[in-house]
Order: C-alpha cells, then structure tokens, then sequence
C-alpha cells in the first residue's frame, strides 16, 4: 500500500533547502540631532549602485525625542552602508539648497563627509560579521 507520508517525508529529505543563514544584528546609534523636531531616516544598502539616493533595502523612521537615537537591523552578514538625515521640519523629505547640497543634518556609516558630491558606496561600506556590530553616525 501506497503512503503519501512516507512520499512526503522522502520529498523533504532529498529536496530540503540548506538553512539559511543566521541573521546579525547592526546597531546604528545617531548622534547630534541638534533640534528635537521632525524624524531621523536611517536607510541600509547593500552595494550597487542605489547608494545613497536609491531605495535602500531596509529602513528606519525614528522620532527627534533626543540628542540621539539608536535603532537594530537584523540582516545577513555582507558589505553594506549606511545614509541617515535628520528630517527637521518634518516634511518627509531631504530638503536641498542649490546644486543640491543638503539644508537638513545628514551622516553617512565611517562618518565620511563628503566634499563636492555624493559619497561612494565605497567610502562607507563596512562589513558586518555572524556576530554583529554596531556603529555611531553623526549628522552634521
């Protein structure tokens, strides 16, 4: 006699997919929010070319309640960089003078500043470990 158990069971040992890998945790701490108004954005890329206006693969919205505020990625290990602004007027938005410089603080992960254009992903790209990791951005 024919069991679909037994088939199952078989199908699920031979044709399984290998775990995934554990996740890690990445801790962002934002320091010098200077007003507390509006929202700090933190946005997390992984490398390409989306960095650091593009749609990142994770991010966060938290609110300028304090001089610093801090928030947990759980993601895979790999390369990655990070882009935060201090949206202080609340508008969603990074607002722009000309020639698009920032008007609002902003800080990207190695706190690199940049002087002319925007920064590679290459100058803030960091690697995060099976053990995790935590880095300190200051927006200026």
């Amino acid at each position: 006699m024919f069991h679909w158990v037994s088939l199952f069971s078989l199908f699920l040992t031979t044709f399984s997919l290998p775990p995934s890998p554990p996740k890690a945790s990445l801790k962002v701490d934002v320091h010098n929010v200077q007003t507390l108004t509006g929202a700090v954005y933190i946005a997390l890329f992984k490398p390409g070319k989306e960095f650091p206006d593009g749609k990142p693969i994770e991010g966060k919205k938290l609110n300028a309640t304090s001089h610093s505020v801090q928030t947990t990625f759980s993601i895979d290990p790999g390369e990655y960089a990070v882009a935060v602004f201090h949206d202080e007027n609340g508008n969603g938005k990074m607002d722009k003078r000309i020639f698009g410089i920032p008007k609002e603080p902003y800080g990207f992960s190695n706190n690199f500043r940049p002087k002319m254009s925007a920064p590679k992903f290459s100058d803030c790209q960091f690697t995060l470990g099976e053990g995790g990791k935590s880095i300190n951005i200051t927006v200026k």
